[in-house]
């Protein structure tokens, strides 16, 4: 009686040994979730816009290498999963200009595939410089969502404005790219490095 009387009026060497890691098991499975919450494809309104201005981007660029306006046009994404959805859902139907266009989600690896546009997302960032070497002489527009990504080598980057997803654009990158870019395209992003 003694025993149980102390242990309820302390706690007992038991209880607290076995409470504290209760608590962190029950409390597990949701701080695990809420470091990473996955957002609904049909509801993530940052991929859909940067869908949407991939698709017109593309309209307003041309490449010169002739290989690239034959057959399909295509749209590689790396990592963007829900970039990647929203693509597939609403463009994969359509056309740049008589090309039609397919998405393909590519392996997370620096090795690119050929591809008219090529989209890494912030994720990959690990392989980015890889990737950087690899397309340097191909003739893709390089998509990126970072700071500081025209500096490194792309040539559109996704930049949030004032809680607005916008793109800014690399002249020289375009250039080195063999990329012809429309004047309206410079005109609409947030900012130009000539």
């Amino acid at each position: 009686m003694k025993l149980a009387r102390s242990g309820s009026q302390t706690g007992g060497p038991l209880v607290r040994f076995l409470f504290p890691r209760l608590i962190i098991l029950l409390l597990a499975p949701w701080s695990i979730g809420a470091q990473a919450p996955q957002r609904e494809a049909e509801k993530d309104t940052v991929a859909i816009v940067q869908a949407s201005y991939i698709y017109n981007i593309a309209k307003l660029v041309e490449w010169r290498d002739p290989a690239l306006r034959e057959g399909n046009f295509v749209i590689g994404v790396i990592g963007g999963t829900n970039l990647y959805q929203e693509l597939i859902k609403k463009y994969a139907n359509k056309t740049i200009g008589k090309q039609p266009i397919e998405v393909r989600k590519l392996p997370r690896s620096p090795q690119v595939e050929a591809c008219n546009v090529l989209f890494v997302g912030l994720g990959e960032l690990g392989l980015m410089a890889d990737i950087y070497k690899n397309v340097a002489n191909k003739n893709i527009l390089l998509v990126t969502e970072y700071p500081g990504a025209l500096e490194d080598g792309a040539v559109v980057n996704f930049v949030n404005v004032d809680n607005t997803l916008r793109y800014e654009l690399s002249m020289p990158n375009a250039r080195k790219h063999r990329l012809e870019v429309g004047s309206t395209l410079k005109q609409l992003a947030q900012r130009v490095v000539e």
